[in-house]
């Protein structure tokens, strides 16, 4: 290849999606147009703390299977560089209600280790490790925000600054895999899951939480639905996130309500974020209410599936 060619621009992406990402059908309907700003979103928008609730670009759906996803999406390598640039404060002034949300999904993924390897993607701030290494598990996470794995670190926690394909490329094994809020963030959720599979001991089993589309209030809200934001990219319900991982070759075995636990003062603010109308009632309240009392918050729609691979 000349130079020249080397250099040559990449064509810009079609107007509209011709296949769907999952299924591969080409019953298309666009779902949400765009909205908010027209550049690119910096690093601050994929903090798993984001305030941007409403923005993103435009979404499509898939009138076959129901997947819906963003389009155009930047380019992989674009998202890997904002990803590994996320600094998120505000994660660790929420610490203790992460530690709360861990100790109960804990529950899913089994009290006790018994020194089985656990490799957490996604790991952030290292709390789940740290609450996994706690239950026993030879405990370890993957992490590209630089900032955010300097922080797990300082727990004195193993944590890798490599993607799935780095890790699997060295060979190695693990019992569980887990990943929370993570495969919505995914420029190409097949392919990572595959790298997952790789990881994934015969017998060992996959953790993923992610928010659900199909739910009751995500198709009350529509595009209401404050999860509709530019750090989304990928919009899965319990049927396609499961025919995914289903593909790449791991057998679905439970599917159930994922509860996160957060301050007040926390939510009072995505509540303000989330809906306009709401924030002067928000704003008032969060002048009487405990601002660090922690508050479980389940809606139905976020999701957590567990697999297998055979």
């Amino acid at each position: 290849m000349s130079h020249a060619a080397a250099l040559r621009p990449l064509p810009p992406p079609a107007a509209q999606p011709s296949t769907c990402y999952l299924c591969g059908g080409g019953r298309l309907a666009l779902r949400y147009p765009a909205r908010g700003g027209s550049q690119a979103p910096d690093a601050s928008a994929y903090n798993c703390t984001s305030f941007g609730h409403r923005t993103h670009p435009p979404i499509w759906g898939c009138e076959s299977c129901g997947l819906q996803f963003q389009w155009p999406l930047r380019e992989a390598e674009e998202l890997l560089g904002a990803y590994r640039d996320v600094e998120d404060p505000l994660y660790v002034a929420e610490r203790d209600n992460r530690y709360l949300t861990f100790r109960r999904v804990l529950r899913h993924v089994g009290a006790h280790g018994e020194g089985q390897r656990l490799l957490d993607v996604g790991a952030y701030c290292g709390y789940f490790v740290d609450v996994a290494r706690e239950a026993g598990y030879a405990a370890e996470g993957l992490e590209l925000s630089r900032w955010a794995a300097e922080q797990a670190r300082s727990l004195g926690l193993t944590v890798h600054g490599e993607t799935l394909a780095q890790r699997a490329a060295r060979g190695g094994s693990y019992d569980v895999l887990t990943l929370w809020d993570v495969v919505e963030h995914f420029a190409d959720p097949r392919e990572e899951l595959r790298q997952a599979f790789r990881l994934v001991r015969p017998g060992g089993r996959i953790f993923l939480s992610t928010i659900d589309a199909g739910s009751l209030v995500a198709r009350l809200l529509g595009a209401h639905w404050p999860w509709l934001m530019d750090m989304h990219l990928f919009y899965f319900d319990r049927t396609t996130l499961g025919a995914l991982l289903e593909e790449v070759g791991f057998r679905v075995t439970r599917a159930v309500d994922y509860t996160h636990i957060v301050s007040s003062g926390y939510l009072l603010r995505k509540a303000g974020a989330s809906f306009p109308w709401l924030a002067p009632l928000a704003r008032l309240a969060g002048k009487v209410a405990p601002a660090r009392l922690p508050i479980p918050i389940s809606l139905g729609d976020n999701m957590l599936i567990e697999a297998r691979r055979p």
